[in-house]
């Protein structure tokens, strides 16, 4: 496992050994944010991505060395749209939060649609750490996607 993965599992065990906020209070801040990662990826807008990551921030992609900061990350979102990724989907299946961080754990889903061939339908669930911005805000510090299938 790499060290991104420990830190990842680390940080989870230390969310779920503290008092979280109620999830029915972060959910709509959560959905938001969601809301503003679908609407760059499905318009699409890749130039969108990079205001919903913190500087530091970290995408850990399905066996993909991971991609540091906005600007990789955008990057990366970008190929995968011009790969013919499309219809990206998130249900969020839980979330909490702790003062300035939130977690959300989300199954999402997207199809690939090559320039030949059919369409492959991909899934799997998503891993996300928010820190919150000194307006209020969330944006994702930690990202993680593990998919199920597909290539």
């Amino acid at each position: 496992m790499s060290n991104h993965g420990r830190a990842l599992i680390a940080l989870l065990i230390l969310f779920a050994s503290v008092a979280f906020t109620a999830a029915e209070e972060l959910r709509p801040a959560m959905e938001r944010a969601n809301a503003e990662f679908l609407e760059a990826f499905n318009r699409p807008n890749p130039a969108g991505f990079a205001e919903l990551y913190t500087p530091d921030a970290v995408l850990v992609f399905s066996g993909l060395p991971p991609k540091t900061g906005p600007e990789a990350i955008t990057q990366f979102w970008e190929s995968r749209i011009r790969a013919g990724a499309r219809d990206h989907t998130f249900e969020i299946v839980n979330a909490w939060a702790d003062g300035k961080y939130a977690f959300q754990l989300a199954k999402g889903g997207v199809r690939l649609v090559p320039p030949t061939g059919e369409k492959i339908a991909i899934s799997g669930y998503t891993v996300r750490i928010f820190e919150r911005q000194n307006d209020g805000t969330w944006k994702t510090k930690v990202h993680m996607f593990n998919r199920q299938g597909g290539p």
